[in-house]
């Protein structure tokens, strides 16, 4: 790798050749020769090797004192070496968290009624956790709304996670109910996820009797699609059950502004473009949901599924073609930003996929100098925003993060001395080395969801994320440019978003 590969990249769109840096956030629009110079600055980091390029003399004299002037002017190439992140003193961190936590995630079962082909908790998937008959009891999740009641801010998004948390509906019920008592100045609003099969009169009813309430739907399209991978413990389809409840739910929260539907549909792949699009057609097709509902679509965790034994056909792809080919390195989100080129306005479910990544580079931080120090990517202050509490009252850092080292318990709280040490001094000791020689640094999105195990950070895992992360970010920024050199009144549209 080059010395100088972290100073910054080159990418083109359509038309025209541009050049990110590093440091500052800028982006540069470049001639052909201008962009081949510093191509092969980051590339080679010898200045030297700038006249092996084959161009006149004249050509690369002018646009290389085009580049020296950005140097000069713009403090392009410049980002300092990083020896270490930019995050809080171990002294502060009880501070931080004790300021609000925002949302606590109760984990009220590990069963559930479906057993889906792709599924993480599954005898094949090592480092997770098998289908489980543990229920989280009262007195855990008791316990751990006392200590929520004590830690909160003015709002407290009050979230149920599984297994299939509505197996345990009584005590839903109940943990809303109380938190009703004991926060009863704080502004609650309830969501989960939910596989839609257990949606009953009965649980629509209640949920459209709270204030706010919000649902996330898993739900992966066509009967075809959702009968194949999404199934009972007996192996029949689930499509029409699912089909049922989100009909229940939409009929519930019609005439309730603060109630909301979200679907998320796991895509498997082989990926195609065909696949999303057959995707967007069917939710399309459903003329009683609310036109705007959220619907995003994910990758599913692969984990250690023996994708030929379900008819999957193995796919071998270089890391060239990984970082050259946009629909080898993310269908999803190609598919996504094809469709925002195709249609007059950025919306539906192209909207739903694509805005978080355009949308950090739309907000990304761009500064007159080079700024000093980097950020932990797009890790959180664990504890500080949101708490994932399992069913026997174990602390994690959020509902992605199953296996990962626990940040406390309903007994003790949240251990400020794990958190640091396990997440801060952890991530940081294991990832600077990559991450301070990393163009794309500042517009990572990586988080320690994406790279952690029971026993802390898997390196390994992290250097595989952040190659793909690097090749998506690059995909991203063409995409945006191409946006604002064909449409930029669709860049607009940015401006009135928060980034999350």
């Amino acid at each position: 790798m080059s010395d100088w590969e972290r100073l910054g990249t080159v990418f083109e769109t359509k038309n025209n050749k541009y050049f990110y840096d590093t440091g500052t956030g800028k982006v540069f629009l470049c001639d052909v020769v201008e962009s081949a110079i510093l191509e092969s600055l980051l590339t080679s980091s010898d200045p030297a090797a700038i006249a092996q390029l084959d161009f006149t003399d004249a050509e690369i004299e002018s646009a290389l004192n085009t580049v020296l002037a950005l140097v000069e002017q713009e403090k392009i190439l410049q980002a300092p070496s990083f020896q270490e992140f930019i995050t809080p003193k171990k002294s502060e961190l009880s501070d931080l968290i004790s300021a609000g936590i925002e949302q606590v995630i109760l984990e009220l079962t590990e069963k559930c009624n479906l057993r889906c082909k792709y599924c993480i908790y599954q005898d094949e998937n090592v480092g997770y956790r098998n289908f489980s008959k543990t229920d989280m009891d009262w007195e855990t999740a008791k316990k751990a709304l006392d200590y929520i009641s004590q830690n909160v801010g003015e709002n407290l998004a009050l979230t149920f996670y599984g297994g299939e948390p509505l197996i345990n509906f009584e005590l839903m019920k109940k943990c809303i109910e109380y938190s009703k008592v004991i926060m009863s100045d704080v502004n609650i609003s309830v969501s989960f996820t939910t596989n839609l099969t257990l949606v009953t009169d009965e649980v629509v009813e209640y949920l459209a009797s709270l204030d706010k309430c919000s649902v996330l739907c898993s739900l992966d399209g066509p009967k075809n699609i959702q009968d194949f991978y999404r199934v009972t413990v007996d192996g029949s389809g689930s499509f029409n059950r699912a089909i049922k409840g989100l009909r229940k739910l939409v009929e519930a929260f019609q005439d309730k502004p603060d109630h909301s539907l979200g679907i998320n549909a796991v895509v498997c792949p082989p990926y195609s473009m065909e696949k999303i699009d057959e995707l967007n057609d069917f939710f399309k097709s459903l003329d009683w949901l609310p036109p705007d509902t959220n619907i995003n679509c994910s990758y599913v965790d692969q984990g250690d599924i023996d994708w030929e034994q379900l008819g999957v056909p193995k796919q071998e792809i270089s890391l060239e073609e990984f970082n050259t080919n946009e629909e080898l390195a993310d269908p999803i989100g190609a598919w996504a930003l094809t469709a925002i080129d195709k249609d007059d306005e950025i919306k539906g479910m192209a909207q739903d996929i694509s805005q978080t990544k355009l949308l950090r580079i739309h907000n990304r931080v761009i500064t007159d100098e080079p700024t000093l120090g980097i950020h932990m990517n797009g890790c959180c202050i664990p504890g500080r925003r949101r708490l994932y509490v399992t069913t026997d009252g174990n602390f994690k850092v959020c509902e992605r993060m199953s296996n990962s080292p626990y940040i406390g318990d309903v007994e003790n709280g949240i251990d400020t001395e794990a958190v640091y040490r396990s997440y801060f001094e952890e991530y940081s000791n294991k990832s600077i080395k990559h991450c301070s020689n990393c163009w794309a640094v500042r517009l990572c999105g990586i988080c320690f969801a994406l790279c952690y195990q029971d026993d802390g950070l898997d390196e390994d895992k992290k250097v595989g994320t952040c190659n793909i992360e690097k090749a998506i970010t690059k995909f991203y920024l063409q995409r945006y440019h191409q946006l604002i050199e064909d449409t930029p009144e669709k860049v607009e549209y940015f401006n009135e978003l928060i980034i999350s």
